[in-house]
Order: structure tokens, then sequence, then C-alpha cells
């Protein structure tokens, strides 16, 4: 049974998100882990697993070459976050096959690129993806908020406290391994509940 064994944080409504961060290699077996993300994604009703990729980019020969370096799950109750090896192995299967999933639908902020970078450059096709800052335009009737990045996006929508997140954000190059994990998990926490009240 996968275990969300890395540090649990509480959230601005007093809610907490248990995460685990993965430096994944060849025999790891992130399935589990996944598995436990898609499971909590159905049980809250909404199908949704918020994503956030990273890249490294490297210049060749006067062309760029993006690599997916890493990838962040996050559902209401958990936020996953795999450092990826430079080159894929067979596990990493279990990710394409995470990821091209009927039953949930990825949610992300200004994911186009990302998208046809994970196509282009992996093979990676997600079967479906929603653009939050698109259906937040449409829902709200301000085409401004489409453009918007996670905590502006996530301020107009629920208007909560982002002290924490801005504290973080604040002192990112010297902050510790802790903080940047809960910033990720504030994001993904925050994204998930943006989605949640657009549905509303």
């Amino acid at each position: 049974m996968a275990s969300f064994d890395g540090p649990g944080f509480m959230m601005v409504d007093n809610s907490w998100v248990q995460t685990k961060a993965i430096d994944v290699e060849s025999s790891t077996d992130i399935s589990p882990y996944l598995t436990k993300i898609l499971e909590d994604s159905v049980w809250n009703g909404n199908r949704s697993v918020v994503f956030d990729v990273y890249w490294d980019v490297q210049s060749i020969d006067k062309k760029s070459e993006w690599r997916l370096c890493s990838v962040k799950f996050s559902t209401k109750n958990f936020c996953l976050f795999l450092r990826l090896p430079s080159s894929f192995s067979e596990n990493l299967k279990d990710l394409y096959r995470f990821f091209a999933s009927k039953f949930v639908t990825f949610v992300g902020v200004q994911i186009q690129e990302d998208l046809a970078l994970l196509k282009e450059n992996h093979g990676i096709v997600i079967r479906s993806s929603l653009e939050i800052g698109k259906l937040a335009a449409v829902a709200r009737g301000t085409p401004i908020v489409e453009f918007l990045g996670t905590r502006e996006l996530a301020h107009k929508i629920l208007w909560y406290d982002m002290s924490r997140l801005d504290s973080i954000q604040s002192k990112w190059d010297g902050a510790s391994a802790n903080d940047r994990l809960e910033a990720a998990a504030i994001e993904g926490w925050l994204i998930f509940n943006v989605y949640d009240q657009l549905q509303l």
C-alpha cells in the first residue's frame, strides 16, 4: 500500500494535504502512488487531478532540447512530487498510462505549451485535460482571468489568504526542500479548489 509519509501541511481552511516526494529510479514502483492519487480524485467526486510539469532545457546546436525532469500531481488530500531520471526506463510506462487515463481530467494552469512539449519530446498524450484559466474566464465572464498564474487565479476566484505561499515564494532561492514541497502542496490544493468552485 502506498504511503504518503512525507510532511503534511495545513491549508487555510484547516484541512490537511499529505505529501510524498520520490526520486524515481529504474527500480522505483510509482504505480501504487499514482493509484492513490486516482482513488482520491474519484472519492472526492470531481475526478480531477491537478498537475504541473517542470522541464530541463538544454541548447544543442542552436536548438533547445526539453526534458521532463519532474511532475507534480495534486488532489484534495494528497500531493505527489516525482523527480524523474535523465533517461526514462520501463517503470515510467506507469506514468504514461496514468496520463492517458480516461477516468480523470488533468487540470492545470497555462498548460497548452506543456501538453505540446509532453507529446513532442516524450510521446506522452493526455486524453482529458483542462486549462483552468480558460474555464474561469468563461465562468466568470472575465477574459483576462485566462492569463493569470496559479496564485493570482486562485486569489481572484477563492479570495483565500495567500500569506504562507507568498512568504515561501519571497525567499525561494533560500527556501528549504520542505518549504518548496509545502508551496507545491498549497498551489495544487488551490487549483483543486478553484476547479471545485467553478463546478458549482
